[in-house]
């Protein structure tokens, strides 16, 4: 009640020209600490007798002081940097990401790094540990942000929705070392790595000559061998056998990779302090992996003692971004309960599933067949409620940013696996302002929008962004509408799994 009343004081004292975010007040040793927004930019406040040194702590400047019960208390605000966030982590322990373990769990990226107060407002009251921070490369690369600001603008946003649950951080699809070390370095909790360079897509069993050379150059075959070849695995049902070619096929196929998430794997462990979660990426294959593979991946990882939470498979069927699953649903379900227990006599462990924008069809199948050991991750699907909301409250904008992002579209699209050619996205023209919103929920357009966001945030006019501040601008003054497109969405993800 007091921290309330205080904060009412400040309220009557100050707040003519702020907006305050109520949920976000937490005390300490006789402190207040909320968050306001002024004009169009979010600041640390602090209220409290101790308020001078904290500020100091902060970097802050006071503002004022109120008086309560006869005491003046001095109020002041601080910017939301990192330096900041990291003073509160250490006094608020709760702002510090977690380990997840085997607990079932979802993902929600953020391209703009702005609607993790929309995303926290589906979790709560739900049995599922949420990654409010999930960041992939390709999405720093295409936005311009870093792992530094991904992180801080998420953790940030934890705070200003008053959320005190444990909660992740995932480097998401990490290629290289450079970008591994800077997600340590920042805080990550979760690193999802990504070999896809080095899996030998293309690879048909037919090339027994390209099949052999790459089995060969194995220097442990001989180890492999005996691991694998001739043994008898028994799935639900039905019995799984290595013999001589599926071991080679499958080998030549995975094995560079697995080294790969293996010297990764080894790198945080000697650069990270404390634990992590560990997840592996062997989804970006151009076919589905074989439960005989995915036994085969598994073996290898424990063999070089790799200690992983979550494996993301290639499962079949069409996993295309932005658009619910296509394919046999069926013969879906049933390939993914002999992968769910492969996970559970090995593991256990969980299964991942990417591109889980808009795979309603498939969460329940999913989190049914997992038993509950599964992660989802959703990424794009929140930028696309971003642009819903700009269409319904600035429709010249929306106009304008499809109509680049349609310019953009034959180049951008080729870092995602889409089959929307150029050609079947209509043009805005044939459209009036009311119907903008309604274009969000075609196909085409989803996808078209979907893989742009990066030529639409990044793009400059004589080096000012053409659409990058008014974006923020716009979906900054239209906040409570912009989140509630974002919670409802994600609300829609979360109802479908079942846990």
């Amino acid at each position: 009640m007091k921290d309330k009343y205080i904060l009412n004081k400040f309220r009557k004292c100050f707040g003519q020209t702020l907006k305050i975010y109520d949920s976000s007040l937490v005390s300490h040793c006789g402190n207040r600490f909320f968050l306001a927004k002024e004009g169009h930019q979010k600041f640390l406040y602090i209220i409290g007798n101790e308020a001078y040194g904290r500020l100091e702590e902060f970097r802050g400047k006071p503002i004022g002081s109120i008086e309560i019960d006869g005491y003046d208390l001095i109020a002041g605000k601080a910017e939301l940097n990192h330096i900041n966030l990291k003073l509160m982590q250490e006094i608020f322990p709760h702002l510090n990401p977690s380990l997840c373990g085997l607990k079932p769990s979802f993902g929600t990226g953020d391209r703009l790094g702005m609607v993790t107060p929309a995303h926290v407002g589906s979790f709560r009251g739900r049995k599922i540990f949420p990654y409010f921070c999930q960041q992939s490369v390709r999405e720093l690369n295409k936005t311009g942000r870093s792992w530094q600001e991904s992180i801080r603008d998420s953790i940030w946003g934890v705070f200003e929705a008053g959320y005190k649950n444990p909660f992740g951080a995932d480097a998401d699809h990490v290629k290289d070392m450079g970008d591994l070390n800077a997600a340590i370095k920042n805080g990550f909790t979760m690193f999802t790595i990504d070999p896809s360079d080095f899996i030998a897509n293309g690879l048909g069993n037919e090339e027994n000559r390209e099949i052999s050379k790459r089995y060969d150059s194995i220097v442990e075959k001989k180890e492999i061998e005996r691991s694998y070849l001739g043994k008898k695995i028994t799935i639900g049902k039905e019995v799984l056998q290595f013999d001589l070619d599926s071991l080679k096929f499958i080998a030549a196929c995975y094995y560079d990779a697995i080294k790969h998430v293996v010297k990764c794997y080894k790198f945080i462990e000697e650069n990270k302090e404390g634990n992590f979660d560990f997840e592996v990426s062997m989804d970006e294959t151009e076919s589905a992996i074989s439960p005989l593979a995915h036994i085969f991946i598994t073996g290898e990882l424990q063999r070089n003692e790799v200690n992983f939470q979550n494996l993301a498979l290639r499962y079949p069927g069409v996993w295309e971004k932005a658009v619910d699953y296509c394919g046999d649903i069926e013969g879906f379900s049933k390939e993914l309960k002999t992968h769910a227990q492969v996970a559970k006599k090995f593991g256990p462990y969980k299964l991942s599933l990417h591109s889980g924008s808009e795979k309603f069809s498939v969460f329940p199948i999913f989190s049914e067949e997992t038993g509950g050991l599964f992660h989802i991750k959703t990424s794009g699907t929140s930028w696309l409620e971003s642009l819903r909301t700009i269409a319904a409250v600035n429709p010249v904008l929306f106009k304008d940013i499809y109509d680049y992002a349609l310019n953009n579209y034959e180049e951008e699209k080729k870092s995602y696996h889409i089959s929307t050619g150029l050609s079947s996205v209509p043009a805005i023209t044939r459209f009036s302002r009311d119907e903008y919103g309604g274009l969000l929920d075609k196909k085409e357009c989803r996808q078209m929008l979907h893989v742009t966001y990066g030529a639409i945030l990044t793009a400059t006019k004589q080096e000012n962004y053409i659409f990058r501040d008014t974006i923020y601008k716009v979906l900054d003054e239209n906040e409570p509408v912009h989140y509630r497109h974002i919670t409802e969405n994600i609300d829609k993800h979360l109802d479908l799994v079942r846990i």
